[in-house]
């Protein structure tokens, strides 16, 4: 037998009445105290699992409950009867510092794994079974929300314009790509000389972009940078990831409340965001492969990297280095691309 002392609330009042508990091995348990004797069994009982050394509850079926500090008796009655046998055994693995520090290791490695490497995966995945209608529609709806807050419209001269559009849209046809590109052609003092991929096929270039490059064919290059962030759905996957990130985060941390910012930060994301080092081998190897097509040097794109490189371009908020990190390494890459084709 194994004798535990606690009280006794009968779940109607706050009243409670100091007994003691018997539990027999035949599974009778005997509840008696001053003005009270009850007769249940073991399988009528729920015992509630163990924290630390607080107040241990042990539920009856008519509602009513014990409450007992002495949590080893009942462990005791757990073990022997087999009830919340995973609970106890949690409760021993609580209590060694040598298993909370290696459960404390096998998160950190999980969280960790989990978004280097199961975060992109499930993003790409995600990314791909996008119809392209929802795709457009994400690029429009961006582009309206930068309209606002970050760009104006363009100052270069309407011929110009038409010109750069006509050179483009010609070029584009006689790519492999598949998306219908369209280039917006934008003003703005933050972003200074730069160019923008959103999803669906937009394009954004601004205006100091023109003016530093020193032909059409260096621009040519940056934008199909760019376009190659669009072919391979990077905008989207990194959408996807933010998105993926932020969920799997508040199923670890419980913090659900911090998911609702994300639609309402999607052009942030989309201007500030450092494109990952593989995202960026995607979208130049794209760039080479399509000069070379066109018949234009790499070299064109090399030199606009410098020229962007330069300090002269970096003294705005959301200068070209922000979004495309590493340029000297990135000039190294392309020059190996180009000696071995």
């Amino acid at each position: 037998m194994i004798k535990i002392n606690g009280h006794y609330y009968n779940g109607q009042s706050s009243a409670r009445i100091p007994v003691t508990v018997c539990f027999y091995r035949s599974g009778e348990v005997l509840i008696e105290g001053e003005t009270l004797s009850l007769k249940t069994t073991i399988d009528q009982l729920s015992i509630a699992p163990r924290l630390a050394n607080t107040h241990r509850n042990i539920f009856l079926s008519n509602g009513a409950k014990l409450e007992t500090d002495d949590n080893a008796s009942v462990d005791r009655v757990c073990h022997y009867f087999e009830k919340n046998i995973i609970h106890v055994w949690i409760h021993k693995l609580e209590k060694s510092w040598s298993y909370a520090l290696i459960a404390l290791i096998t998160t950190v490695i999980f969280v960790w794994g989990s978004i280097e490497y199961g975060v992109p995966i499930a993003a790409k995945l995600a990314a791909n079974n996008v119809p392209y209608s929802v795709e457009k529609h994400i690029g429009e709806q961006g582009l309206k929300t930068l309209d606002k807050w970050l760009f104006s419209p363009s100052a270069i001269d309407k011929t110009e314009q038409l010109r750069l559009q006509n050179h483009f849209k010609q070029l584009v046809l006689t790519s492999k790509g598949q998306y219908p590109y369209q280039l917006m052609l934008r003003s703005s003092k933050q972003m200074g000389a730069n160019a923008l991929a959103l999803p669906g096929g937009i394009i954004i270039m601004t205006d100091g972009l023109f003016e530093l490059a020193e032909n059409d064919q260096q621009i040519i290059a940056v934008l199909a940078h760019e376009a190659g962030h669009i072919e391979h759905q990077h905008g989207l996957r990194s959408l996807f990831q933010n998105s993926i990130t932020a969920l799997f985060m508040a199923g670890v941390l419980g913090d659900i409340t911090s998911i609702t910012s994300l639609s309402v930060a999607l052009p942030t994301i989309l201007v500030e965001n450092r494109y990952s080092r593989e995202f960026e081998q995607e979208a130049d190897q794209y760039a080479v492969d399509f000069l070379q097509t066109h018949n234009i040097e790499a070299r064109q794109f090399i030199r606009i990297l410098t020229l962007l490189e330069q300090p002269t371009n970096s003294d705005y908020e959301f200068d070209y280095l922000s979004s495309h990190p590493a340029m000297h390494k990135r000039i190294k890459t392309i020059k190996a691309i180009q000696e071995l084709e």
